[in-house]
């Protein structure tokens, strides 16, 4: 059988990709990044009958279950041939924003499917184009968190409204930014992805219609955290296509220090801004226990009445929830319930399903819909 290929399949999303995947039965793993002896240890340590998980040994107990290879998403001839063989190659490297379509044209060319963990706006036209050249293979950009599952979240709510009308939002909490992660995080924010400040009213974007909150309530967040408002281009979309009168959206920040810093940042060039963002959010982790929440309030109109539900989804770290999309997606291409060509995973997943996918993951500490506002504490005009 040819394999499930797993580009960056150490790194905090990746190795926790493998582990799901593993536990479906979705195999065999080709698991694949720069440095061979991390992905061996990998392959040996957490494979199907090992320590952490099992003995990375086959049926009959003479090697690797899961195929270990070093592979150089830079090096066209690496990538060309860890995808050789391949079924499906799922893309958890990074950073996003250098990789682009790069990945996904080097999979689709050799005949297999393409998931990718990140991979928005900025990729889309070349995969696009790599998708009409291959046809009859799956492209599937932004299955992971953000975006991803902040808007399967609130399609999964919003299934419960007759004509759902306004949404609030907060996405944070205490979380680690590895290398990879903070520069996506640096390219987004000059990057098209999001307007900072903006909100949605009236059914359009207005622009700097808020501002930041610092030491604010915010509500299922403990103690007083910072926020920042932005609407991304895939909350813009979301309240067009649910005909959402009102958005707005906010990072949460559980600390002092990352909030700071991110003022600094444009000073900065992206690896020293990047790396200034990993120095301090694990020194904002320091002694304290990691998490990140997404948060959803919903209101509108269920059975003739006016309606309020919050959908709160929680796990140890954005890495986790994240790699939680991209098995459901895998997940979803094997079975053949996502169409040939390229689509992004908040589009083509059904969010019912990934929600019960999220249900049933013990990683996924809290997930829950409640009825009703959810409560803080007031905070001044102007604060979201």
């Amino acid at each position: 059988m040819r394999a499930v290929g797993i580009l960056g399949c150490y790194g905090a999303v990746g190795r926790s990709a493998v582990r799901r995947l593993r536990e479906a039965g979705i195999g065999p793993l080709r698991l694949g990044g720069r440095d061979l002896s991390r992905v061996g240890e990998l392959a040996e340590r957490d494979g199907p009958g090992g320590p952490g998980g099992g003995a990375g040994r086959d049926a009959s107990g003479r090697g690797p279950a899961d195929e270990a290879l070093a592979v150089d998403i830079a090096d066209a001839a690496s990538l060309a041939a860890f995808c050789d063989g391949c079924r499906l190659v799922l893309n958890c490297a990074g950073p996003s924003c250098v990789i682009l379509d790069t990945a996904a044209r080097a999979a689709l060319a050799a005949g297999a499917h393409y998931v990718d963990v990140a991979g928005d706006a900025a990729a889309f036209d070349g995969v696009s184009r790599a998708a009409r050249d291959n046809p009859g293979l799956v492209a599937l950009l932004s299955a992971g968190m953000m975006p991803g599952l902040s808007a399967l979240l609130p399609r999964h709510l919003a299934a419960g409204f007759d004509r759902p009308e306004r949404l609030r939002a907060y996405t944070g909490g205490l979380d680690l930014f590895t290398p990879a992660a903070a520069l996506d995080y640096v390219a987004s924010l000059s990057g098209g992805y999001a307007t900072p400040l903006a909100a949605w009213r009236g059914h359009q974007v207005i622009p700097r219609a808020l501002r930041p909150g610092m030491g604010v309530r915010v509500p299922h967040f403990p103690g007083r955290v910072d926020t920042y408002p932005y609407l991304a281009a895939e909350t813009e979309r979301l309240a067009r296509e649910l005909g959402l009168a009102e958005v707005e959206w906010a990072s949460v920040f559980d600390g002092d220090l990352t909030a700071a810093a991110l003022g600094r940042l444009q000073d900065m060039d992206a690896e020293e801004a990047a790396a200034e963002l990993v120095r301090v959010s694990r020194l904002e982790a320091f002694g304290r226990s990691p998490y990140f929440q997404l948060v959803f309030e919903m209101s509108g109109e269920s059975g003739g009445a006016a309606v309020t539900r919050t959908l709160l989804a929680r796990a140890a770290d954005g890495y986790e929830l994240t790699a939680a999309v991209a098995a459901a997606a895998v997940e979803a291409v094997e079975a053949g319930r996502v169409p040939p060509g390229p689509g992004e995973a908040a589009d083509v997943l059904d969010p019912g399903r990934v929600f019960a996918a999220l249900l049933d993951d013990p990683r996924v500490t809290r997930l829950e819909i409640v009825e009703g506002a959810a409560h803080a504490a007031p905070v001044e005009e102007g604060v979201l």
